[in-house]
């Protein structure tokens, strides 16, 4: 090749360069272009949705306690909206209490919500429990507090905010139509009402503080009269839940063990009225003095300081009206006078706690899209070194992009996870199925730095309990216990699982004993002329059909086996507290203890709530930010949807029967009290007994129990297992 030839290849090899460059600063460009493009157009957009969003006025947050049902979790299947049939002012509210928890915290530091307005009603207001007004009640002390440095803070929320310390207190106010429902027993609106920073009742209403009581439908005389008998096996005096099948009456010992109960839930409401309203030398006889009056009026409670203003309607509308101009808030004080705290309160317009809500989704949802912003331009910028360079120059340096830096470094830190499990009902098969099912896909779960139980249980099936308890122990993470309203027997049970307890003063735990029943209808069938013959293979054959007489060796078993299980679950609690057997021996018996009892005996480690919880799981085993989980995991309408077209196997016809039938069974369901009392649960349980003889199976069973002492508590766990099987 000579050298003529050799200087046109280079100069061929140069073009082809120079071409290469021109199309590559050419692509480069546009790719730039087109990347500034989508980021302003997605600044813009996001801005716009922001802006939606937000709460730009001053306004009032009114929570709905007329209209509002607190549950532990809400009961969530394939259904309509039930608001196309009525309207939000009618509409009864399920609410979850960290639900309502995290509404108020997030309303107590957003500048724009300036207010806070509780609406009680006629007495409307359905709470879960003792536990949950606790919880309600440290959510408004955290909203009347949020001017100032809070010392237990919600660490979901960003602790610039947290941390104001300049301003005023926020102002809330309480409003009833009367403080007199018998819907709620030991006057647990008026408490919710108190945690306000004012309370108005109308005129002409009433306040009723009975104190608190407690009943136990007792069916031994029922049982005889047809011939049934209940063969009892327990263990611990205290354990009183079979005398709802063999006693007419209270025993000393359930006596004292309701008592107790009733005396702490009475004391505690005392204790919160005399710090909430600021009284003083109210002693035990000032109380016995109001317990024996009754009913007080209106006037009667302003003078005592009850409450502290008597409008003639609900005052909300003129509390607005007074924001519009000096004109209107100086008539509006003519004519309101000083009942009411017109100065301080500045909203202009007011939003509902569906509204507030939705807002909130709206902000989360904005930060999940502001993220997936961040995706895309981290995987350009990792694709071009010049495309990095250039979003810099943009102002959207690597490796925040379009987060500011603050938020990514803490972004960064919630890439870690809590799981919160919910263990909540009658412990059984199906709660311990699904419970072990969340527990396992948590121990894959590398991210889970820790999981918090969340139990609200009074017990059921010492086997389930087991179940639950054995896969709690398997987990890598660390495992903390956050009780609720109730979490005894088999939920202390499996709570011994956990590092670390913590309940609410008011709680209801312990009852650490065991008992079966063996039930005999032998005589009901004598009396109906109905006899059953048995062929059997060995003595213990029959020992689960209730038609069978009891038997020496059956009576021996069933003892030994009580016998073994009580043993074995004082060993559980004596290993997980630190206590010998002879202490253990001491709180056990099947003892219900609340809280702050067991806070003193050591069955428990601190008092708080769930955020409490999930506070001292942050601090020792995260970062400090990580995200909260839910579990089990719920499914929404689509998802049902297309499971159940999953389980037909594509058979759309079969798909649509099975979607109009679960409609059917909600639409029944619209009538029925989502919760009952202890008169329609016991109605509920002997009707269903009669109208379907699948559900008499359950009386069959002479298998260990753990269930608390409360009746109330093994009504829940049978009809729960009657649902089971219908």
């Amino acid at each position: 090749m000579n050298a003529s030839s050799g200087s046109g290849a280079t100069m061929r090899v140069r073009h082809v360069l120079r071409q290469v460059r021109r199309v590559s600063t050419t692509a480069f460009a546009l790719v730039g272009l087109g990347a500034t493009a989508y980021i302003t157009y997605e600044y813009n957009e996001l801005k716009k949705a922001e802006k939606k969003a937000e709460t730009t006025e001053k306004a009032v947050l009114v929570l709905p306690f007329d209209r509002m049902q607190l549950r532990e979790t809400k009961k969530r299947s394939f259904s309509f909206d039930r608001s196309w049939f009525s309207s939000e002012d009618d509409e009864i509210v399920q609410v979850e209490v960290q639900e309502l928890v995290k509404v108020i915290h997030a309303a107590a530091q957003d500048p724009n919500i300036v207010a806070l307005y509780g609406n009680f009603g006629e007495g409307g207001f359905s709470s879960g429990g003792w536990a949950h007004i606790e919880e309600i009640r440290n959510a408004l002390k955290v909203w009347r507090e949020s001017h100032r440095i809070h010392l237990n803070p919600n660490l979901s929320h960003d602790k610039v905010l947290v941390r104001r310390s300049n301003g005023s207190p926020k102002p809330s106010f309480a409003y009833a139509d009367t403080f007199s429902s018998p819907n709620e027993k030991g006057n647990k609106d008026y408490i919710v009402a108190c945690a306000f920073s004012h309370v108005h009742m109308q005129k002409n209403g009433e306040l009723q503080l009975f104190g608190v009581s407690a009943s136990n439908p007792f069916f031994r005389s029922f049982m005889e009269k047809y011939g049934i008998k209940a063969h009892v096996f327990k263990h611990g005096k205290y354990k009183n839940a079979p005398n709802l099948f063999t006693e007419t009456e209270y025993t000393r010992e359930h006596r004292q063990n309701v008592q107790s109960l009733v005396d702490q839930f009475d004391k505690n409401e005392r204790d919160i009225i005399v710090n909430d309203r600021n009284f003083k030398g109210y002693d035990p006889m000032v109380w016995n003095m109001i317990r024996k009056h009754g009913t007080f009026t209106g006037l009667q409670s302003k003078k005592l300081g009850l409450v502290d203003y008597l409008p003639v309607l609900d005052p909300l509308n003129d509390l607005l009206e007074s924001n519009k101009d000096d004109e209107s808030k100086t008539a509006i004080k003519g004519k309101w006078g000083n009942g009411t705290d017109v100065e301080r309160f500045q909203a202009v317009k007011k939003i509902s706690f569906a509204d507030y809500k939705s807002v909130l989704a709206k902000r989360e949802k904005m930060k999940s899209r502001k993220w997936k912003i961040n995706s895309g331009l981290k995987k350009l910028a990792e694709g071009s070194t010049a495309f990095e360079s250039l979003l810099a120059v943009l102002g959207y340096p690597a490796p925040y992009y379009n987060i500011n830096q603050e938020e990514f470094s803490a972004a960064k830190q919630k890439e870690e996870k809590i799981a919160v499990v919910h263990v909540e009902g009658s412990i059984n098969e199906s709660l311990a199925r699904k419970t072990v099912s969340s527990l396992r896909k948590i121990k894959d779960d590398p991210k889970v730095k820790a999981v918090v139980l969340r139990i609200e249980s009074p017990g059921g099936s010492v086997v389930s309990s087991e179940r639950i308890l054995q896969q709690c122990k398997d987990l890598p993470q660390p495992v903390v216990c956050s009780m609720a309203n109730v979490c005894a027997s088999g939920g202390y049970y499996i709570a011994t699982g956990c590092s670390r307890i913590f309940a609410l003063p008011t709680t209801v735990t312990g009852s650490i004993g065991v008992f079966a029943v063996k039930f005999d209808f032998s005589g009901l069938g004598k009396k109906y002329g109905i006899s059953v013959d048995h062929i059997t293979t060995g003595p213990h054959a029959a020992t689960y059909n209730a038609f069978h007489p009891l038997n020496k060796l059956v009576k021996r078993n069933l003892s030994q086996n009580v016998d073994r299980t009580y043993e074995h679950f004082k060993s559980l609690v004596a290993e997980s507290r630190g206590l010998d057997m002879s202490e253990v021996e001491s709180l056990a018996q099947g003892r219900v203890w609340t809280g702050f009892e067991a806070k003193e005996n050591g069955l428990v480690d601190e008092l708080g709530g769930l955020e409490r919880a999930i506070a001292f799981v942050q601090r020792n085993y995260t970062e400090g930010e990580a995200d909260v989980e839910r579990w089990p995991k719920t499914e929404n309408t689509l998802e049902q949807v297309k499971k159940l077209i999953k389980s037909t196997k594509g058979d759309m016809l079969a798909s649509f029967k099975l979607i109009g039938d679960m409609f059917q069974t909600d639409v029944k369901n619209l009538g029925k009290p989502s919760v009952m009392n202890e008169y329609d649960s016991t109605k509920y349980l002997v009707q269903t007994i009669l109208e379907n003889p699948k559900s008499a199976q359950i009386l069959y069973s002479a298998n260990v129990l753990l269930t608390m002492d409360e009746s109330t508590a093994l009504s829940q766990h049978v009809v729960e297992s009657i649902k089971q099987i219908q």
